[in-house]
């Protein structure tokens, strides 16, 4: 393994790697109950949201001084000690039981795609999405960062052809604001989970080094190109689609053209496998830190089961969808801000070079953490 350090760009590929991902492409299906007003209130609000918890781990990270996962984290600041340690391994347990959904959903979708593209068995295509996910991962975080700098130019690249696919077919989405509370909730949790690129903090803050402000503009503007990425899918899909299909992309090329399930198509793998390098990594990390065992070894056991565990046929995709989004946030919406405070009282950093700041007052963290709660909720919610 080698010690390069990421470019602000791959930095910001990560954090755009690891967001678009299942989530995109459901969000205009939830977005038709509501309109595209709604969307629009919708995405800067968990924008913000976002941006906050993300940064306090960010701010952690530093308060910390040293390059440690959130589990550990949690550790040094909240669950140490006799009483914390069931806790800790309960929270490591839920966080892998999510990375492992996450996974899964991934190798799933990207497997289903490749295999009708290439007309070949859907398990050996799984397969293959496997081994060439897999495969970057195991040289680590500077060959994920130089993955995810081609990855994310190649999502905006295939998204920016089918948008202008669509010029001159007339569009004709709902406005809004419409729908009922639920509805909005539910488009609000895909839209947070749209943007959750939380676990790849730890990767973007080590890989900047002791540049911490350049870590800090890579989490804003890698969540900001999601935001961005996000908003078009819906609005092409929303405008063009006589329906708008769970899946936008099928809606979408029904009305463009063929060409455009091609490329929407190679877009959602660009998106799974992008999200896999950043989710396995992150997990192969926290095994790392968690157990004690080598890079290697974690690495196995962070991308290999997900395969397993899919092969299995244990649950629908969109079932893993919904456990890994609700699982995730209600684990971080009861961690993540008293680790934050925890931090700024007791970490050895006491003054680092970028805080929160004023940003950390009481009223911004007691609606980050109704903005989680609500994230939690929607994902979990079936409409």
């Amino acid at each position: 393994m080698t010690s390069r350090r990421l470019s602000s760009w791959e930095a910001t590929s990560l954090m755009v790697g690891a967001g678009v991902g299942a989530g995109i492409m459901a969000v205009p299906w939830l977005a038709e109950r509501v309109g595209l007003v709604a969307l629009g209130v919708i995405l800067p609000v968990a924008w913000s949201a976002s941006a906050i918890v993300h940064l306090m781990l960010a701010e952690v990270l530093f308060r910390t001084g040293r390059d440690l996962q959130v589990v550990e984290l949690m550790r040094l600041y909240l669950l140490g000690g006799r009483w914390g340690r069931p806790l800790l391994w309960t929270v490591f347990a839920l966080l892998s039981l999510a990375f492992l959904a996450n996974l899964a959903a991934y190798v799933s979708g990207a497997g289903e795609i490749v295999a009708d593209l290439a007309r070949v068995d859907g398990r050996l295509a799984e397969l293959a999405v496997y081994v060439v996910s897999a495969g970057v991962v195991f040289f680590g975080l500077p060959a994920v960062g130089i993955a995810e700098r081609f990855g994310a130019l190649a999502l905006i690249g295939l998204l920016a052809v089918i948008a202008i696919g669509a010029v001159g077919i007339p569009m004709e989405p709902a406005l809004g604001p419409s729908g009922t509370a639920t509805e909005w909730l539910a488009l609000y949790g895909m839209v947070m989970y749209a943007y959750w690129t939380f676990y790849s903090v730890p990767q973007v803050v080590a890989g900047m080094g002791p540049d911490r402000r350049g870590a800090v503009r890579a989490v804003l503007v890698g969540l900001a190109i999601n935001g961005v990425l996000t908003a078009v899918v819906a609005i092409v899909a929303l405008g063009v689609s006589l329906e708008v299909t769970e899946l936008a992309i099928i809606g979408i090329a029904d009305r463009i053209g063929s060409w455009a399930g091609v490329l929407g198509s190679l877009f959602i793998v660009a998106a799974f496998v992008t999200s896999y390098w950043s989710v396995s990594l992150a997990l192969a990390d926290i095994l790392r830190e968690r157990t004690g065992i080598g890079a290697r070894t974690a690495w196995l056991l962070a991308t290999l089961p997900s395969l397993l565990v899919l092969w299995r046929g244990a649950w629908q995709f969109l079932e893993w969808l919904r456990l890994a989004g609700g699982a995730t946030a209600i684990v971080v919406a009861l961690i993540t801000i008293p680790m934050y405070l925890a931090a700024r009282r007791t970490g050895p950093v006491r003054d680092p070079a970028w805080s929160l700041g004023t940003w950390a007052n009481p009223v911004v963290l007691g609606l980050t953490f109704l903005a989680l709660v609500a994230m939690a909720a929607g994902s979990l919610l079936r409409l």
